[in-house]
């Protein structure tokens, strides 16, 4: 995971003699290694792209060459410069006009000798060239693979040393806090809901659940559901214990609530009308498949209507992702029209909550990083402070 600068106030103004001064400077030991180790694994990359590129350039003149070399190739063209001299030559009205045709007609199949020549030249010397350029793409390769192990494992290793900052953090506040589900008045361990019985799901507002799991809200959600009191009521506490601003802790919550959104929108967690024309036909998980499988084909729809760059899917689109969803299209009579193709998912909602509590129950620093994989990277800062930001989303909001 790449690294971003140090928050001054996560380690340079906190009490560095302070209960928790081992594992914050393990953790910043291990986040500056691992941003050494992934600038090295993004030279690498950016090296072995160059010699690739290199390596197209050389085969693509040695392919022009070697059509320029091959024996069929030639002996059509010198056919056309005699057919050519051949016409010249039955309209010639004298002897000048006949010697020029011949000497036109020589000057071409020299041009194609040399041609020739040329191309076998460039053929051996291509050759060589990709040879030697094969041998560095190889090795550069090889680089990539040890660059990208030791960076992987260093990123492993700097996620192990945050989570453990981050529960000494917690300690110290007073004891590490309830997992999510356990601060919305549900069970205290991770929700366990998977597509096995979707119809079963609770019901849920535009970006997840609204009061099934009892009276309680805490920060994480009310953030998720546009509460930007919430929002700043946790930028405010963070400002207070460093010297970064609210307003860029405030920046980087609104970044990680859109990361835990678009997460949820790209494994479609939607909520579909089960009165619906044509979704009432299917189950819930059903209905995800089809939405998938429709992302795959490269339509992907907006939860409340529309689609991402007005890429409308077709006839032919839905049948394909209702197959991919473990229907036979052919026993469907109900399709929407072209129309009504375009407002499929007017009254679907994205179910937001709900996947934050079954992919991260307990809103541990390891559950929300492999929630968001490769949208974890930009939010270092938060990771770095995880100690002291998680139990202020899971507090309950005003």
């Amino acid at each position: 995971m790449a690294s971003e600068p140090r928050d001054p106030g996560v380690a340079g103004t906190a009490a560095d003699d302070g209960p928790c001064a081992s594992e914050r400077r393990l953790v910043e030991e291990r986040s500056a290694l691992a941003e050494r180790l992934g600038a090295i694994l993004r030279s690498a990359r950016d090296e072995l792209r160059d010699a690739q590129r290199t390596l197209g350039v050389h085969e693509d003149r040695q392919g022009r060459a070697a059509l320029a070399a091959d024996p069929r190739h030639v002996q059509v063209r010198k056919a056309d410069a005699f057919a050519v001299f051949r016409a010249a030559r039955a309209h010639a009205t004298g002897p000048a006009d006949l010697e020029a045709a011949a000497a036109e007609w020589l000057r071409e199949i020299d041009d194609v000798n040399r041609a020739f020549l040329s191309a076998r030249r460039v053929m051996e010397s291509e050759r060589h060239e990709m040879g030697r350029i094969v041998t560095l793409v190889e090795r550069r390769t090889v680089a990539v693979d040890r660059a990208r192990v030791a960076a992987e494992r260093s990123a492993e290793a700097c996620r192990e040393a945050r989570e453990r900052l981050a529960a000494c953090e917690e300690v110290e506040a007073g004891g590490a806090a309830p997992g999510l589900l356990a601060a919305m008045g549900g069970p205290a361990r991770p929700v366990e809901t998977t597509s096995a019985e979707p119809e079963e799901a609770p019901a849920a507002g535009a970006l997840g659940l609204d009061a099934t799991l009892g009276v309680a809200r805490p920060r994480i959600v009310a953030i998720i559901l546009g509460d930007t009191a919430a929002r700043d009521a946790v930028s405010v506490r963070l400002a207070a214990e460093g010297v970064t601003t609210a307003e860029h802790w405030a920046g980087l919550l609104d970044g990680l609530t859109a990361a835990i959104v678009d997460r949820a929108l790209e494994e479609a967690r939607f909520v579909f009308p089960a009165d619906h024309e044509f979704w009432g036909l299917f189950r819930q998980d059903e209905c995800r498949q089809i939405a998938v499988a429709l992302a795959a084909l490269g339509y992907h729809p907006i939860p409340g209507g529309g689609w991402v760059d007005d890429r409308v899917p077709g006839r032919r689109d839905l049948s394909l992702a209702v197959g991919f969803a473990g229907q036979d299209p052919m026993r469907l009579r109900i399709w929407p029209t072209e129309e009504e193709m375009a407002s499929l998912f007017d009254r679907v909602e994205a179910n937001v909550v709900d996947f934050l509590l079954e992919k991260a129950g307990g809103l541990t620093l390891g559950e929300v990083v492999a929630l968001l994989g490769r949208h974890a990277e930009p939010f270092t800062e938060l990771w770095n402070a995880w100690g002291r930001v998680r139990p202020l989303l899971l507090a309950e909001s005003a």
